[in-house]
């Protein structure tokens, strides 16, 4: 079950979701397309957990699953970055080691 269906399984509006959890639309069209992952604070993610009838463990898989199918990833494998972090990170690392033997 993905986030999608998890919204529709309470019979739910993306809407009504937005203004529940007082968030943007944008943000539950974001977390059902797999662009974001929900962040919230304890508290609303308390209120998640009522608003979708779902235990915590429902609401963790069903945005992996979103997440997944975005990415079209196997669950549990690692998120693969794109190149662009990839080399920019690499640039840093070897800036700090650099800098670390000059000291």
């Amino acid at each position: 079950m993905d986030m999608q269906v998890l919204r529709e399984r309470a019979g739910l509006s993306r809407a009504e979701v937005a203004f529940r959890l007082a968030i943007s639309e944008t943000s539950v069209r974001n977390w059902e397309a797999g662009r974001t992952e929900p962040t919230m604070t304890p508290k609303k993610y308390l209120d998640a957990i009522k608003l979708f009838k779902c235990t915590p463990e429902e609401l963790a898989e069903a945005s992996e699953k979103s997440i997944n199918q975005r990415h079209k990833r196997k669950p549990g494998r690692p998120r693969r970055f794109p190149d662009a972090q990839v080399a920019q990170v690499s640039t840093i690392t070897h800036i700090a080691d650099t800098t670390a033997v000059a000291n």
